[in-house]
């Protein structure tokens, strides 16, 4: 085993999915690879399976004095277990995905002596990886332009993208060629957590389309709750074939498929998107203000002529379906931004940013 290297992932798939991707490929080169994540990252079961893990507690730092007095000393308690754990391993670099989460894990690490790489999977850094500036040898970054890092030097900066899944390597190919009167395949998908807009919203658009084009819709409509059922039968009404599911485990098959997705922002949606190369409409999840990330990561891919923004106080039946009949309209929308999408892509950003995480190990920490 040539190198220990040790990660730090907040609790959605948002985080422990690149993760899990830098974990999977060091190991493939013959390397040593552990997680550290908390009790909700934990859950992603299939994330880790046959991984080093370790799970420990974690608590943001967001709320009054009190709330923050207590986070403190869960992140010392947890950076602590991490130093030692890291210790008898022999780790010999941290990456950081962000989340809070991930703040105990890599104080340990810098406790350690241990170079800390930080990864933005996003357009902005991360609050957590805004914190952990201060002390990382260096950024790898998913976007060329990635707000956040003004005064971070060059040479301390890598451009990596943003690892996906192995499953979602295995289903790239070629867009599905838009037929002139056959199916047309849409997949609605809300996140990890799904999105109630979607279930509101996207029913009566599609029923507000031409009968024509509604018959030839081949639907996929994640939506979680109870009101999966009431939704199909609407949608069956309208005379539209769809599968409506709280989730689908074959997310790859799905966007393969797909010439269209209707998505929320994140980053790790935006990644699969960009890998398998597909177009789609943007929803991003209203947070406001500077924390607004989602809405900054669909600006860039409209930007970038890879998808559509649609900001989720503009988003209505009566707007998406007119947006939804414009695009199957056009011969040429949806073929060239999947080919932007795809241009974009980075399905060799695990093994970047092995290359990356690997050299600062050489250089001793250094920035290049």
């Amino acid at each position: 085993m040539k190198h220990v290297i040790a990660m730090a992932a907040g609790g959605t798939g948002g985080h422990l999915f690149p993760a899990e991707a830098l974990a999977r490929e060091l190991v493939a080169r013959g390397h040593g690879a552990v997680i550290y994540t908390d009790a909700r990252g934990a859950r992603y079961t299939h994330a880790l399976e046959g991984l080093p893990h370790v799970v420990l507690p974690a608590r943001s730092l967001a709320g009054g004095i009190g709330g923050k007095l207590a986070a403190a000393t869960t992140i010392l308690g947890a950076a602590w277990r991490a130093r030692g754990d890291l210790r008898r391993r022999g780790a010999q670099a941290m990456v950081g995905f962000g989340g809070y989460p991930s703040f105990a894990p890599a104080l340990g690490a810098r406790a350690c002596g241990l170079p800390l790489l930080l990864h933005e999977q996003g357009t902005r850094l991360s609050l957590a990886n805004r914190q952990l500036l201060r002390f990382a040898s260096g950024v790898a970054k998913s976007f060329g332009d990635t707000g956040g890092l003004a005064g971070v030097p060059a040479d301390r900066v890598v451009e990596t993208g943003n690892p996906v899944r192995q499953a979602i390597l295995d289903a790239r190919a070629p867009y599905p060629p838009l037929p002139a009167d056959g199916p047309l395949r849409l997949l609605v998908v809300g996140g990890s957590q799904s999105a109630a807009v979607f279930g509101r919203v996207v029913p009566p658009a599609l029923r507000a389309l031409p009968e024509a084009l509604r018959t030839r819709l081949r639907l996929s409509l994640q939506v979680a709750g109870d009101d999966a059922a009431a939704i199909a039968g609407s949608l069956a009404d309208g005379g539209i074939d769809a599968e409506v599911r709280p989730f689908f485990e074959d997310m790859g098959a799905r966007l393969r498929d797909a010439h269209l997705v209707v998505t929320r922002a994140g980053a790790t949606t935006i990644a699969d998107l960009l890998a398998i190369g597909r177009p789609a409409i943007f929803v991003p999840i209203p947070q406001g203000g500077s924390a607004d990330e989602q809405l900054r990561n669909a600006r860039t891919l409209e930007q970038l002529g890879a998808g559509w923004c649609m900001p989720e106080p503009e988003l209505d039946a009566a707007a998406l379906a007119a947006r939804l009949q414009a695009l199957f309209a056009s011969t040429e929308a949806l073929p060239q931004a999947a080919a932007r999408a795809a241009a974009a892509g980075r399905p060799d950003a695990a093994a970047r940013l092995a290359d990356a995480v690997l050299a600062l190990v050489a250089r001793g920490g250094r920035a290049a």
